[in-house]
């Protein structure tokens, strides 16, 4: 996703120039959609995420770090909204087939073990320190950024990385016993 803009565009950006972000769209646009497309192999899904992906910069236009590399945050910022869309789509996928099961009256064993799975790892997150547990739900459940849950709970980026990275320790280690021990 090279494309190099130079540094007074992008702190024109930054100071909320509508003809720096133009500039930056007309380089950036194609490759982000291609970098897109490439997760989710559907272009207008991929043009839908490019696009609002550059409303989001544009949004977001103050929080753009000059002392970083601009194609790195561009590139992070493409990879999670794929990322985001495949993950909501696989969770629409799951839901519309669980809803077909259940109009058929089929409950075959891989939806069982998944029910199960899921209310392992609801216990789970129920049982861990609030504090914990309050920014698992904000990042997982309300799709916040580490930031935005910073701000909101009155603690350090920091602190939310780490307890994200506990959150998910904790989950992966139910989720391994419980392999273990039903299969």
């Amino acid at each position: 996703m090279s494309n190099k803009i130079d540094m007074k565009t992008l702190e024109a950006l930054q100071q909320g120039c509508h003809k720096a972000f133009e500039i930056v769209f007309l380089a950036y646009y194609g490759k982000v959609k291609a970098f897109i497309y490439g997760y989710v192999k559907s272009e207008p899904d991929a043009e839908e995420l490019a696009e609002d992906l550059f409303v989001n910069l544009w949004v977001k236009h103050r929080d753009i770090d000059n002392a970083k590399s601009f194609d790195a945050f561009l590139h992070t910022m493409a990879r999670n909204s794929a990322i985001n869309f495949l993950k909501h789509k696989y969770v629409q996928e799951a839901y519309l087939s669980t809803i077909q099961g259940q109009e058929y009256g089929s409950t075959s064993e891989e939806d069982m073990i998944a029910k199960e799975l899921g209310l392992l790892i609801d216990k789970t997150v129920e049982n861990m320190p609030e504090q914990r547990r309050k920014i698992y739900v904000l990042s997982r459940n309300e799709g916040l950024s580490n930031e935005e849950i910073a701000e909101r709970l009155h603690t350090t980026k920091r602190n939310v990385e780490s307890q994200l990275s506990l959150a998910l320790k904790e989950i992966r280690k139910t989720i391994s016993c419980f392999f273990v021990v039903f299969l």
